[in-house]
């Protein structure tokens, strides 16, 4: 997953993904408050399953409030990019793609690791409530 700077910025990612065979399907962009939703940083739109998933990954894994910030850069027009690779050598093809076209707070999520690859380094940090 990453952060986009603009929906151009998407599309072209997108594009170059593709082209570098990552099959369309494993390629979601979410913006807006439909895909701020969809990310649901805390749980709270998706029932009390959800909520009980988001406490065990707060309380087991240092990297869960990312999806927090991934919500609120979705709410704020900022594509967030989530591409389902699990090769490790495809995996920094597609972060490449990404730097490209200017993704930044780019990390991949495991089923039983999380690895950042780009960490959070935008002049907002301070602002953002996570």
């Amino acid at each position: 997953m990453g952060i986009l700077p603009s929906p151009a910025a998407a599309d072209a990612a997108v594009s170059e993904l593709v082209g570098h065979g990552v099959a369309p399907d494993a390629i979601r962009v979410l913006v807006g408050e439909d895909a701020a939703l969809r990310i649901d940083g805390r749980g709270k739109h998706h029932g009390l399953l959800a909520r009980i998933y988001r406490l065990i990954q707060f309380t087991q894994m240092d990297q869960a409030p990312d999806f927090r910030r991934y919500e609120l850069a979705a709410r704020r027009g900022h594509p967030v990019i989530a591409v389902r690779e699990t090769d490790p050598a495809r995996r920094r093809d597609v972060r490449a793609v990404l730097r490209r076209h200017g993704a930044h707070f780019t990390n991949f999520y495991g089923r039983f690791f999380t690895e950042t690859l780009d960490p959070f380094t935008g002049p907002d940090e301070g602002d953002l409530p996570i």
